[in-house]
């Protein structure tokens, strides 16, 4: 794929305080996609005016009986026409260059799915240390809040599984490996993400809640590659983020010491 077309998927649900600023970030990007998807889930809010404002397509997901992410995306790459699939959550805010990197990213024909580091916007300390602990680690799967994927890879695992309320993109991911693809984080750009859940050790500890339900499915679903304690990421790689994490001062450097604990315990149990 010489130029290849892109497709930006955002799933939305009330989300009319983010969406204009996430728009704005994807309509700012210096590699211009075929196509903005807007996803709406049953907004009550102005989230569809401010999408069409913008010029965005939104298309409307089916009603269903349960909430899960993968539904919303399935249902706007159904509609998609672009060679890559660029799924972006509405609370999510790329750097310009985005796109671009993507591109860049698949000119290896082994690259299956690209996401990037995601860094927080809000500023909080708690959300900057969360962050920062995760800039330097070596994912085996790309969070879906901002991930291109292949349209032929896509159609060929089938999509998101709808029926998981959590992991989803870890599902995919596995799936995406089982194939022979390679799954790249780039870490030559940025989103900045703004979640408000993430201000406080409290928030971080009910994402931890959420992580820990999300990898014992994915234990079930294939215990020859979830173990109880993940030795992939070596030591190393705990430990030097944490004796750097202190020339952001004491708070800091104590705060992502907590975090890193609560990460710990998630994964011994």
């Amino acid at each position: 794929m010489e130029k290849p077309s892109i497709s930006v998927i955002i799933p939305a649900k009330n989300s009319e305080r983010t969406i204009g600023k996430c728009l704005r970030s994807v309509f700012n990007q210096e590699y211009v996609p075929q196509e903005v998807i807007v996803v709406d889930g049953g907004s009550t809010d102005r989230t569809r005016s401010i999408a069409n404002k913008y010029g965005a397509r939104v298309v409307i997901e089916p009603p269903h009986k349960r909430s899960a992410p993968g539904i919303g995306r399935n249902h706007g790459a159904k509609s998609a026409q672009g060679d890559i699939l660029a799924f972006l959550d509405s609370d999510c805010y790329p750097e310009k260059k985005w796109l671009n990197r993507v591109v860049e990213v698949f000119r290896d024909p082994k690259t299956g799915v690209c996401s990037i580091v995601v860094s927080d916007g809000t500023g909080e300390i708690v959300s900057r240390a969360f962050h920062y602990l995760h800039m330097g680690i070596s994912y085996d799967f790309a969070p879906s809040r901002c991930m291109a994927i292949r349209r032929n890879v896509f159609m060929q695992v089938n999509g998101f599984d709808e029926t998981l309320t959590t992991g989803e993109d870890n599902d995919l991911s596995y799936r995406v490996r089982q194939l022979g693809y390679e799954i790249i984080v780039d870490k030559e750009s940025k989103v900045y993400h703004d979640d408000d859940h993430m201000t406080d050790i409290r928030g971080i500890w009910r994402q931890q809640i959420w992580y820990r339900e999300s990898e014992a499915e994915m234990r079930r679903r294939y215990p020859n590659k979830f173990r109880k304690f993940k030795t992939a990421y070596p030591l190393k790689e705990h430990l030097v983020p944490l004796a750097k994490s202190i020339r952001f001062g004491v708070r800091f450097a104590v705060t992502c010491l907590i975090i890193k604990l609560l990460s710990l315990r998630r994964h011994i149990g």
